[in-house]
């Protein structure tokens, strides 16, 4: 193929727009039929700008292996043009106010991810198990006593990993509610159901930054032993922290430290449902509870996309990506790619998923991931040997988001030992 062809993605399909993201089994069969004929297409579709569409896994990895060629400015995420002109307009840059470590490139990207990485890997995780272990039984003991029925993404996995992420954080339990509220209107803020007010977040970002800015200046006051004063009195460079900085760090740990493994859990309890003999496995061989929790999240893959920009001309395939122009690579397209996975479809808790990218890949892949790993580990190794029976009592209801996803329903029937 001439490399200054662009293969346009087929009129029929649409796999980025939040809506497709409602209908599962669609998009994973468009998003199959685009693995095998057009693993890359170009895409110039209202209401975004144009864009490298990437659904190959080893593409993908390609991509964030190259973290010097392929950064995350100017453009992170899929966002109308229409509100991302008006942010240029309002506040100079895209991301306004917030700065975060997903918008940063080396060099200075490696600095502030230092700043929290005490918390998520090592020594610093392991002080975290016994609480965490404490929460999930806590939630499993509300599944006992609620009868054999919930909603297991409203009652349980929405409410466990944010009790875990306030807690890191030192944010008053009471207060979880409205995080709640906030997250979900900024990371989902393409479903009707959830978003505020038709802004893509922008409405809910200033009402969540000024309740983080007064818990920084508290910390900074009066720091404790919890990830907020870390942020609140850290250092780059020798310098403190900038207020802006340290802002948009807490609202980074708090939104995607909850939602993506909320998304993580609700998958995987669908998982169970839908898969029995997969519980099974588990059942008797709990030494798989790793395992699974890394195919849950290759399954459910919560992280719909990042979008990265190229720095100079790349040659993908046989496809010229030019200097300037963005590349977006499809997460769950990538995780269930048949020359990685067999069976991708289907969930299977004793799979190998060394291949997966849930977790992204590269200089850029989740400071967080054994923060989730160990949050499902703690839940489901606590509530599998108990199920004696698993069904679901409704249809699940996805969240319509192309960035961060999960269920907003997932009614369940359950017995337990």
């Amino acid at each position: 193929m001439n490399t200054a062809a662009r293969p346009s993605l087929p009129a029929h399909i649409d796999v980025f727009s939040p809506a497709v993201y409602a209908d599962e089994t669609r998009l994973h069969a468009d998003l199959a039929h685009l693995r095998r004929h057009q693993p890359i297409s170009w895409v110039d579709r209202e209401p975004y700008r144009p864009f490298w569409l990437i659904t190959r896994n080893e593409d993908v990895k390609l991509i964030g292996k190259n973290a010097d060629i392929f950064i995350n400015a100017p453009r992170l995420t899929l966002i109308p043009s229409a509100i991302e002109e008006a942010t240029l307009a309002r506040n100079g840059s895209r991301t306004g106010a917030s700065r975060t470590l997903l918008d940063m490139d080396a060099p200075e990207h490696a600095q502030y991810r230092e700043i929290a990485a005490r918390w998520f890997i090592g020594s610093g995780l392991r002080k975290l198990t016994a609480h965490i272990e404490t929460i999930a039984e806590n939630f499993v003991q509300r599944m006992v006593t609620a009868d054999g029925k919930c909603d297991f993404a409203s009652d349980i996995a929405v409410w466990y990993p944010l009790e875990i992420i306030a807690s890191l954080l030192g944010a008053p339990l009471e207060d979880a509610p409205f995080i709640l509220r906030m997250t979900q209107a900024l990371l989902a803020s393409g479903d009707p159901e959830l978003q505020q007010a038709g802004d893509y977040g922008a409405s809910a970002f200033m009402e969540f930054s000024g309740y983080l800015g007064k818990m920084l200046a508290e910390r900074q006051a009066r720091p404790t032993d919890d990830l907020t004063s870390a942020i609140a009195n850290a250092t780059i460079g020798g310098q403190p922290i900038g207020m802006v900085e340290a802002l948009s760090y807490v609202l980074l740990v708090i939104t995607a430290g909850h939602d993506t493994t909320s998304g993580a859990l609700a998958g995987g309890m669908l998982g169970f449902a839908t898969h029995p003999g997969e519980l099974a496995k588990l059942q008797a061989d709990p030494g798989l509870m790793r395992n699974a929790s890394n195919e849950i999240c290759r399954w459910v893959s919560p992280v719909r996309h990042f979008l990265r920009t190229a720095t100079e001309d790349f040659t993908l395939r046989d496809i010229t990506i030019r200097a300037g122009e963005s590349a977006l690579m499809i997460y769950p397209s990538a995780n269930r790619d048949e020359a990685v996975f067999d069976d991708p479809d289907v969930f299977r808790v004793d799979r190998n998923t060394s291949g997966h990218v849930a977790f992204g890949y590269g200089a850029h892949a989740c400071i967080g991931r054994q923060l989730a790993l160990l949050e499902m580990d703690a839940l489901f190794s606590r509530l599998a040997p108990r199920l004696q029976s698993l069904e679901l009592d409704g249809p699940p209801v996805p969240i319509a988001s192309n960035f961060v996803g999960g269920y907003r329903k997932l009614p369940i029937r359950y017995t337990l030992r």
